[in-house]
């Protein structure tokens, strides 16, 4: 994250965990998200901390509450999209061991004012492994709703792509790409 080290990174992403949380289906994940959210966070001197929350807040990533003598922080809009930009560049798709022959397909139609955005959505479905079908339909093996949620929530374009789950027939040189 452009200026902000790694601790500050990771407290920014915990307090935008709660917009992660939302958008995962998996209760397995979730416990997951909860489980790694309170060791990392605990993990961190008090001191760091504070003074990372308060320059949060000078900077409006973050907000402060105060309810019933406890103080809340919560991530502000500029700090949940600094926060999905942080977990952007380490989003990866966990691959199976097994595949369940089902093809994942991104379909996007991204007008030309908003060409950067469809450009970085490109970019980015190409960086997780995506085949390119056709100059705006890629393709993959693999499950990866909320990999894809959290790409089109970040550029703001979900009225604007599609994904479909379907089987391809022909499928042998996807699988051969693939190496399924």
């Amino acid at each position: 994250m452009k200026g902000y080290g790694k601790i500050s990174g990771k407290i920014l992403m915990l307090l935008a965990n709660g917009v992660v949380l939302g958008s995962t289906k998996d209760k397995k994940e979730r416990e997951k998200i909860l489980r790694d959210s309170d060791r990392i966070w605990m993990s961190f001197d008090a001191k760091v901390l504070n003074r990372i929350l308060r320059r949060f807040q000078k900077s409006g990533l973050a907000v402060q509450r105060n309810e019933n003598g406890r103080h809340l922080f919560a991530v502000t809009e500029t700090g949940r999209r600094k926060a999905l930009a942080y977990s952007l560049n380490d989003l990866k798709i966990k691959i199976p061991r097994k595949w369940d022959k089902r093809w994942r397909m991104v379909l996007f139609d991204i007008p030309e004012p908003k060409r950067k955005k469809r450009d970085a959505l490109r970019d980015k479905i190409k960086q997780l492994g995506f085949l390119e079908f056709q100059k705006s339909v890629f393709v993959f093996p693999y499950p990866c709703d909320d990999e894809i949620n959290s790409i089109i929530n970040f550029f703001d374009i979900a009225e604007n792509v599609y994904c479909i789950e379907a089987s391809i027939n022909p499928d042998a040189e996807l699988r051969k790409h693939f190496k399924i």
